[in-house]
């Protein structure tokens, strides 16, 4: 089985009034694990639908392996789908589950039996053959599921939530098993989600989707570290990046209810503006820092997060220290500039620096 590439071109498609995918330019590379994410509604179901030919579109195109497949039947595209739902025939045994869609297909007995094996081997099946989808636990359908799609040996593995139904320990094992079966079986995967951890920890690639558009596509890291725009900012991250108003003045930024740094911007003097600093970056301790007050803590074992304020601006730190903070204490907060992304506050989209003294910090007064 050799993985395919995909690329869909100014895909559109409304229900109704309501445009969920708007001219849509996407390339998915032959082989990548590539995840479309995104808030409920924002179009990342019906790409993937579109891909699998489950979806009729209003306009564009969709390519896998070079052929240009919109208006090719599902079942000639090369496509293995998984559901949210696990949608396994209740009356047959996993073994049956699994096999049913090579029976429809003309396979022998033997080649069957054969890949039936090898999906359950892959998937820790083997035990659990002959019992029926009643009979097992929701990850075990879901494994189930997941061999189904393996066992036909498409070039495209197109995955829908698989993971929304399981608890928070299988979840988590199951993204694990996932990455792992995609590094032996080598198709081009693509895994619609709506959860940023699912999508940090599986993806090659992510394509993260807002209303119908991409936002940003890139890495783990790339959309992590340098968001595109605010809505990537505070998509991406567990707590999310921190966005704070402030302007822009001279070579300085200056943020509302607390000081300033000096970074010099692509941007005209005195525009509005918004820095974004990740919660792990800040220092709680400095003492040039600006003050916050601490609103409420959380301790979450491994580390823990403060919610303080900045004049009406709430910004949260996370540290792994073991000193304790309490509501009403006062902190001085500082980061360094190079920690810093800078959007402008109309557009959300980033101001690039065209330079940055990196060893200033935020502070009460800008150092000299």
């Amino acid at each position: 089985m050799s993985a395919a590439a995909i690329r869909v071109q100014g895909l559109s498609k409304r229900f109704g009034s309501r445009l969920v995918m708007n001219d849509l330019d996407i390339d998915f590379a032959a082989g990548q694990f590539t995840v479309v994410l995104g808030p409920s509604g924002c179009g990342k179901s019906t790409l993937l639908r579109s891909i699998a030919g489950l979806e009729e579109t209003d306009r564009g195109t969709v390519h896998i392996g070079g052929a240009d497949v919109t208006h090719i039947p599902p079942q000639h595209r090369g496509c293995a789908m998984v559901f949210q739902n696990y949608a396994l025939y209740p009356h047959m045994s996993v073994s049956d589950n699994i096999g049913y869609a090579l029976k429809l297909a003309g396979l022998d007995r033997k080649e069957r039996e054969r890949r039936i094996s090898e999906a359950a081997e892959l998937l820790g099946l083997g035990a659990l053959l002959d019992r029926r989808p009643a009979q097992l636990s929701g990850g075990q359908r879901q494994r189930v599921a997941i061999g189904r799609a393996i066992a036909r040996r498409q070039r495209v593995l197109l995955f829908d939530e698989p993971l929304s139904n399981l608890d928070a320990k299988l979840r988590q094992e199951m993204r694990i098993e996932l990455r792992r079966l995609h590094d032996e079986i080598g198709a081009t995967t693509i895994f619609v989600t709506h959860d940023q951890t699912e999508a940090m920890t599986l993806a090659d690639h992510i394509v993260l989707l807002n209303n119908g558009l991409v936002e940003q596509a890139g890495t783990p890291m790339a959309l992590y570290h340098q968001p595109r725009t605010t809505f990537v900012a505070g998509f991406i991250g567990t707590p999310p990046m921190n966005l704070l108003t402030a302007r822009h003045e001279g070579h300085d930024i200056v943020v509302d209810g607390g000081g300033c740094f000096p970074a010099a911007i692509k941007a005209n003097s005195s525009a509005a503006v918004m820095i974004g600093i990740r919660p792990e970056a800040i220092d709680l301790d400095d003492p040039r820092g600006m003050a916050a007050v601490v609103e409420a803590a959380e301790d979450l074992g491994s580390h823990r997060v403060i919610y303080a304020r900045i004049g009406q601006q709430r910004v949260l730190v996370t540290y792994s220290g073991t000193r304790t903070y309490v509501r009403g204490e006062t902190l001085r907060l500082s980061f360094s500039s190079q920690a810093i992304c800078c959007f402008d506050a109309i557009s959300g989209e980033r101001i690039e620096p065209y330079s940055t003294r990196p060893a200033s910090f935020l502070a009460e007064g800008c150092q000299p």
